[in-house]
């Protein structure tokens, strides 16, 4: 099968993004999510071929739809890693462990966006920057969006306003602050480290 090095991409985007969607279902602790794991799979594959669609079809939308698919991804690893964290180690969902895991999954989800935001999301830009000068904007950038992450998480993580379970509570602590940090990344990622 001959696929468009893009479309490759996006099918190894969808592998990946499936396996640690799993993480996150995994540790959610409601029934009925769980028992639909595959349709949430299912939807997650359609969405990734819709958005990579319409970017394909009208390309004033390409970087944003693409950004999108990342961005999306980037959470995935970022809370499924974490998921699993929290879901193997469930004495330790709180305090200086939270911290370090959230951490460590949120290192992970950089490594992550670095290669697939240069690989993918902007990959058509022609970079004047010398590659260690993109990537040292590329980390300033981010870790503004780890410390936003981290301690709007953790701050969230500390108020468990509805008795949740400790680990899916700290799930849905970081799911909300990466919406934030998202935001952030990709002002700073668009207009100052993939600028044209």
């Amino acid at each position: 099968m001959n696929l468009k090095p893009s479309l490759k991409t996006l099918v190894i985007i969808c592998s990946l993004g499936a396996f640690f969607l799993w993480g996150v279902i995994l540790n959610t602790d409601i029934s009925w999510i769980y028992n639909l794991r595959f349709l949430i799979g299912l939807l997650y594959f359609a969405g990734n071929l819709t958005l990579f669609t319409i970017g394909e079809k009208y390309p004033r939308f390409t970087i944003a739809t693409r950004y999108l698919i990342i961005g999306v991804l980037n959470t995935l690893v970022d809370l499924g890693f974490l998921s699993f964290l929290l879901y193997f180690n469930q004495n330790k969902t709180t305090g200086w462990y939270y911290i370090l895991f959230k951490s460590l999954s949120f290192i992970l989800a950089l490594g992550n966006s670095y290669y697939f935001n240069s690989h993918f999301s902007f990959s058509n830009f022609q970079q004047k920057s010398s590659h260690i000068e993109r990537v040292s904007k590329f980390l300033l950038v981010s870790l503004i969006a780890l410390a936003i992450n981290i301690n709007l998480a953790s701050l969230i993580n500390h108020f468990n306003f509805w008795s949740l379970s400790p680990h899916f509570w700290g799930t849905l602590a970081a799911l909300i602050a990466s919406f934030f940090g998202t935001i952030f990344n990709f002002i700073g990622y668009r207009f100052w480290v993939f600028n044209n």
